[in-house]
């Protein structure tokens, strides 16, 4: 089952903004292709989603280009850590305070 879903949202001088979530689970696809002399090319595939990030040169890489890449990476860096630290804290709490599980030896 994908979990994905998109809006259209328009403001009052006409604007489009766009919002996406793609709710990752075990269907979701995640690859990064690797080019000897382009950019690489990021996908995110669920259902009906399909995310694509690369740079905007035909293969020509900036410094700028760079930089959004090592911000993109960061951003996901932290989002990972949040998930494992959610996750231990929810392992925590399902073991219950008298259960032996994740207790030192």
């Amino acid at each position: 089952m994908t979990e994905t879903s998109a809006s259209i949202r328009f403001g009052a001088d006409g604007a489009a903004t766009v919002q996406s979530y793609v709710r990752l689970t075990a269907s979701t696809y995640i690859r990064c292709c690797t080019y000897e002399e382009a950019a690489p090319i990021l996908t995110i595939r669920d259902g009906a989603a399909d995310i694509t990030i690369t740079n905007p040169g035909r293969g020509e890489v900036t410094e700028e280009d760079v930089r959004f890449g090592r911000a993109l990476a960061d951003a996901v860096r932290l989002y990972a850590a949040e998930l494992e630290k959610l996750a231990a804290r929810n392992r925590g709490t399902a073991a219950g305070p008298d259960d032996a599980a994740g207790q030192a030896a």
